[in-house]
């Protein structure tokens, strides 16, 4: 059966090379558009993009549009839009609108599977045997309309019968880039294609507690005509994010970064659904972000679909300012105050419900909340908005002399004064200690703007200019330093500087301690004390550090200041002469493939630059003890690097014991100490398999390691 909805047997049409040479001939128009010169009309379909257009007139061809049969349930319907307006210069006479629809020979179908509906004053003009007028755009009239809005609705059939249908549409023969007046809508059905839609785009947690650990849904449906496979996934981003699929656990790491795929992957029918659950398990009040991205078989999502998760981007945060009281040595009978302000630093208002110390804190330590406009509760908090700030005090009344510890130092009161509040840190805790004593001595105060834990070249600001006597000022400082083996920082300007910097060059813990003394020369009884810990933030993060017995002072700096050895990485695709005589190519001092001083950031992944797929030297010694460091923060999976180190320059200072270590993802997996090395040596410590992670030392023949004399780099004369 043919279903004509609409069939009009239009004017003739006039020829479009007449109308092409009409404007050169000086005559007017028919008087139904625009009054002077020879003018046309010019169809355009909205939505645009359903036709291709060619040729300096725009000429409508190619016209289709495709209905997506997996979005739509057996005995549903799915519509199709479409505007017609005219961008010409003159009236356009609409002169049929007809949708060609066959049913499919043994296919059963209670009303059409395409039907067309045009508004009611078309369908009556044209079913008279009338045009319907179509004014342009650029000069709307009280008279004609402005468009017109059909709508082609398809009705899905549970069968396999494939269908398709024709919009015809006929235009008057000035309708400049419509051929002959006829332009054919071709409409079809999306047959045997999965899609996936996955829900939501965006997974935000709010704000999440310490302690809590909530998890919500992402729901993959099959909005296809075949079955969708689900084979895998990876998770990026805060390792406090985890994925569980069929009751398994998956947290951000090496493995899910380099993704994981389904032994039996998940397989949905058209509709069905199937949900991965996220959690999220913060352990402090940063903002987390990550991406699980899900893999499948939709044709247009090969390179998966993308779930961005986010947790405690918003919400109440709080800050106190000193982060620990210590009071030092006061004296016994008498009342110190230390004032602490409270602020309100996220983007909603902060409510404080008490302050009060721990039961087991000294009976020594008191907080004074009447600087408040009422003391916190429960039931009615203090409640502090974004950007404000109070301030309470923390009291101490010694009422004896504190006993000493083995060394001579006064083992100090202690207490833990809680605020309990509505932010992350529902009960934020500091520290509080002090000593009774019969003479009073300056207190040594510790502060870093970079906190307790950063990444390895960071430059610390210390400040010690908080510190403060009873009486008179501080006039004079001491700083020290307990630091990872290996390390030669210093600080800049010096050790006597009220708020110095240094710089943490290699993983570990930094121990900083600071004494004071006051105007009368007494020194602060107990020294501050300030623990910053260095993380690699790199998934593979490579230290060389070495030890030049002939160089009485590796702490200084300048041109052959000490010796000068050199860290090198490289990838399998580093192919040089065979130097070391193992009848392979040796990778060192390739380019671009080896990275070290001479091609510090090569280019070995992709060439979008946002893209952070390739290794660096960040930081090159030239001048004793080092270290040098090589990251690489996504690694390529399937590959091998190896890791090297040569002695370029004794700089007449000897031999050097060299120190190699290997971190994964912040974690120490190899290290090798005091290797002896001498001038030109090159040295192939170590390989790094990815994405296993696995760091495996390289040994010569003889078991020992593979060390070759006298080798010459290409860059010797630089």
């Amino acid at each position: 059966m043919i279903q004509f909805t609409r069939l009009f047997s239009g004017l003739a049409l006039l020829l479009a090379a007449g109308l092409l040479v009409l404007p050169s001939c000086g005559g007017g128009d028919s008087g139904d558009g625009p009054s002077t010169g020879v003018t046309y009309s010019e169809l355009e379909f909205d939505p645009g993009n359903i036709c291709t257009k060619k040729g300096t007139l725009n000429t409508l061809t190619s016209c289709k549009y495709t209905f997506n049969k997996g979005q739509v349930l057996p005995g549903g319907s799915s519509v199709f839009d479409l505007k017609m307006i005219n961008t010409g210069k003159r009236n356009m006479e609409v002169l049929g609108v007809e949708l060609e629809y066959t049913t499919p020979s043994g296919a059963v179908e209670a009303i059409p599977a395409f039907a067309l509906t045009l508004p009611a004053e078309v369908q009556t003009a044209l079913d008279a045997g009338e045009s319907f007028i179509v004014a342009p755009v650029s000069e709307p009239s009280e008279d004609y309309a402005e468009a017109i809005q059909l709508r082609v609705t398809f009705t899905r059939y549970d069968d396999q019968f494939v269908r398709s249908a024709k919009l015809r549409v006929n235009v008057d023969s000035k309708a400049v880039n419509v051929d002959n007046g006829e332009v054919l809508v071709d409409l079809k059905v999306s047959e045997g294609a999965p899609e996936i839609k996955v829900t939501p785009e965006i997974l935000d947690f709010g704000q999440v507690f310490v302690g809590e650990a909530p998890s919500k849904n992402v729901t993959m449906l099959n909005v296809g005509s075949s079955n969708l496979v689900i084979t895998g996934f990876t998770l990026t981003g805060n390792p406090n994010f985890t994925v569980v699929v069929a009751g398994q656990d998956y947290p951000v790491s090496a493995e899910t970064e380099n993704g994981i795929t389904f032994e039996s992957p998940v397989e949905l029918a058209p509709t069905s659904t199937f949900f991965f659950k996220v959690k999220f398990a913060p352990i402090d009040d940063q903002k987390a972000d990550g991406a699980l991205v899900i893999y499948s078989n939709d044709p247009s999502k090969e390179s998966g679909t993308e779930v961005l998760l986010k947790g405690n981007q918003t919400g109440p945060c709080i800050s106190v300012n000193p982060a620990k009281v210590k009071f030092g040595g006061k004296k016994i009978g008498d009342l110190a105050t230390y004032p602490i302000e409270i602020s309100s630093c996220g983007d909603a208002p902060l409510e404080i419900f008490s302050i009060a110390f721990k039961p087991e804190s000294s009976e020594d330590f008191g907080v004074d909340t009447g600087t408040l406009d009422h003391e916190p509760m429960e039931e009615d908090p203090v409640a502090i908005p974004v950007g404000g700030k109070v301030t309470v005090n923390v009291n101490f009344t010694p009422d004896v002399e504190n006993p000493t510890d083995p060394d001579g130092n006064p083992i100090p009161d202690l207490g833990t004064l809680v605020i309990k509040n509505n932010s992350f840190y529902q009960n934020k805790e500091i520290e509080v200690s002090g000593f009774g004593a019969l003479v009073i001595c300056p207190s040594a105060i510790i502060e870093c703007d970079q906190g307790n834990e950063v990444i390895p070249q960071t430059v610390l600001k210390l400040h010690g200019e908080n510190s403060y006597a009873e009486s008179g000022t501080i006039s004079r400082w001491l700083w020290e330093v307990e630091q990872p083996t290996g390390s030669q920082s210093v600080f800049l300007p010096t050790n006597s500087f009220p708020s110095p910097e240094f710089e943490v060059n290699v993983a570990g813990k930094y121990t900083f301690y600071l004494s004071v003394w006051d105007e009368q020369n007494v020194e602060s009884c107990i020294k501050d004390q300030f623990e910053v810990t260095v993380i690699p933030d790199e998934a593979i993060h490579i230290e060389l550090l070495w030890v030049t017995p002939g160089d009485e002072d590796e702490t200084d700096e300048g041109d052959k200041a000490g010796s000068d050895l050199d860290l090198h990485f490289t990838h399998p695709f580093a192919t040089m002469t065979d130097v070391d005589g193992d009848g392979k190519p040796d990778p060192w001092f390739d380019q671009p493939y080896d990275a070290f001083w001479f091609n510090a950031h090569p280019n070995w992944g992709s060439w979008d630059p946002n893209v952070d797929d390739d290794p660096g030297l960040d930081r090159d010694d030239t001048d004793g003890a080092g270290p040098e460091n090589i990251n690489l923060n996504i690694p390529e999976n399937n590959t091998i690097y190896s890791v090297g180190v040569h002695y370029w320059n004794n700089h007449g200072y000897g031999d050097a014991k060299a120190t190699v270590r290997v971190y994964i993802y912040s974690q120490l997996v190899f290290e090798i100490s005091d290797v002896l090395l001498s001038e030109l040596d090159m040295w192939e410590v170590a390989t790094v398999a990815w994405p296993s992670g696995k760091v495996q030392s390289v040994v010569n023949g003889t078991g020992q390691y593979k060390i070759t004399s006298n080798y010459q780099g290409p860059f010797m004369n630089e």
